[in-house]
Formats: C-alpha cells, structure tokens, sequence
C-alpha cells in the first residue's frame, strides 16, 4: 500500500478502532400466560376493549409477530417446544404428565453456559406427574430444565393454588405459602423481589402465570376482586359468537384476568426501569395457548 492510499485509510481506520464496544449480553425476562388469545391484545386490533395497555406498549417499542402458532395447544407439549426449541416428537412431551428429558439441551442450559443464571417462578409442568398428589407440586433439579438458579415453581400449579392461597416451592423442595393475595399479584411480587436484590447480569428469568387459564376444580376463570364484574359489556371474539356452551357466562371473568396479566407485566416493567436493568433486558410475552373452543364453548350440561 502506498503512503497516499494508507494516509486516505487513516479515517476509515481510526473509526473503526474507536468503536464502542459491543454492548453486554443482555438480560432476558420471559413473561407466559397460560391460555392468553392474541387477539386480548389491542396492539393485534381484534379487541377494542384496551385490555392490555402494558403488553401493548412492549409491542410498540419493539416486535409484534402477528402469525405466531403454538406448536401444540396442550400445556405441557407446548411449554417443551418453548423450552428445547424442538417439536414434541424430539423433546418427548407429546402429552401433558409427561417429564422433560433431565439431558436435554434447553434455553436455561444454553444460557448458563454462556454465563447467564438460569431463574424461574410459576408453574412448570414439565416434571413427572402421577396421581400421587406429591408430584403436582416440588420438582426435582433434574426435571428442571436447566433452571437451577433461583426456583420458585410448582409442576401444576392448578393443583397446588386458588385465586387466593396455594403453595409453590423453592428450590430445596420447601414451601412457600400465600394466603390473601391474589396469585397472579404474588408470583409478580416474587419477580420484583429478585429483580431488586439477586438480578445479576446477565440472567434469565421466567415468569410463568397460570392464568388466563381456568380454575380446574371449579371450572371457571376467577379474576381478582377488583375486575370481578367489570367487564360484563365485553365485545365477543368471531370465533365464539356461532358457538353454544358457557362461554357467555365466563367471557366477562376471562377478561379481567387478561386485565390482570396485563398489570402483571407493567409491574415487572417498572421494577426493571426501578433497578437500571431495563436498556439492556430483552422482555418476551407470550402464552403456551390461546383457550380453545373446548374452553369456553362446552355444552352447558357438562359444566
């Protein structure tokens, strides 16, 4: 090279040097909701009711995939392809009571070899489960998926919690009662608590909801007292207009708790923009699936 051509380079050159360095590697806060419709989004346009300002304002800031399908409309197969970023035929949970293979290759392992904790609170379902009542509740590390940080969870949360008490477990098996407050308003304080005193970047944290989805041995979605009643002037997806079943007395409940979910995320949110995380933290919502017909659209006598 000629001293012209390398005097000419010189800007190029020392532009280049003077860089920033890349950016750390960003914190990941992984937000479920059990049986959330994408069409309870305003940002989707499908539902006029502004039910979820929060979720909606994360759309706006960032990505909205408008054509998002769940693999497997089952709780437990749909939270393995999450997880292992594999069809139910590879990672084996075709069903749900089926357990994650304790050598898979996960998000959590993944992540954790490239320095990241590995955190979770909420339900799992991807442990072993049996009839025996033990198994709805503590999993065993190896059933973990890799999250072998901070563990708050219960396998099925639905058997082990109500609206208003339940149990979920740390990661010694131990309980951890509540009583008094409402589930989805517990789980979320528990994520604020770790954002504030065990967030260490970079980490990974999922916040798994069960709701929106209903109350197993009551059949039927109970939201917080607050919106219990508010939203009886609720607008009816298409699909559920031409169907019969119980839906119409259900609508209204399902809706605040999709109100609630939604307050969910804007606390979460905030306490990230609280502790200096929330430029470099990476925020994904999304729900293992949408209520199915089956849900809200039963034959009256069955319920």
């Amino acid at each position: 090279m000629t001293r012209r051509k390398l005097l000419q380079s010189a800007p190029l050159f020392a532009a280049v040097q003077s860089a920033p360095p890349p950016s750390p590697q960003p914190n990941i806060v992984f937000i479920i909701s059990d049986q959330f419709r994408a069409d309870n989004l305003g940002s989707m346009g499908a539902n006029p009711m502004g039910l979820t300002p929060n979720i909606d304002a994360l759309a706006r800031r960032g990505v909205l995939f408008r054509s998002a399908t769940v693999n497997h409309p089952v709780c437990a197969p749909a939270r393995g392809c999450f997880f292992t970023g594999q069809y139910e035929e590879k990672h084996g949970v075709w069903r749900n009571g089926l357990s994650i293979d304790p050598n898979a290759v996960t998000l959590a392992t993944v992540l954790r070899a490239r320095g990241y904790s590995a955190n979770y609170i909420g339900k799992w379902h991807l442990g072993p489960e049996t009839q025996d009542r033990a198994t709805f509740g503590p999993v065993a590390p190896e059933y973990r998926g890799g999250f072998l940080d901070l563990w708050e969870g219960a396998n099925v949360l639905e058997r082990t919690s109500h609206a208003y008490e339940g149990t979920i477990f740390d990661a010694a098996g131990k309980p951890i009662p509540f009583s008094g407050v409402y589930r989805d308003d517990f789980l979320t304080g528990r994520g604020v608590e770790f954002l504030r005193t065990r967030a260490r970047p970079p980490f990974l944290l999922v916040m798994s909801y069960l709701n929106t989805h209903h109350q197993n041995d009551s059949d039927q979605y109970i939201p917080p007292k607050e919106f219990a009643g508010k939203f009886r002037d609720y607008f009816v997806p298409q699909d559920l207009r031409p169907l019969p079943g119980s839906w119409p007395s259900q609508l209204a409940d399902y809706y605040g708790c999709v109100a609630n979910i939604d307050n969910a995320v804007g606390t979460l949110v905030d306490a990230l923009k609280q502790q200096g995380l929330l430029d470099n933290t990476i925020v994904l919502f999304t729900s293992d699936l949408g209520f199915r017909a089956g849900d809200l659209a039963r034959p009256v006598e069955s319920t």
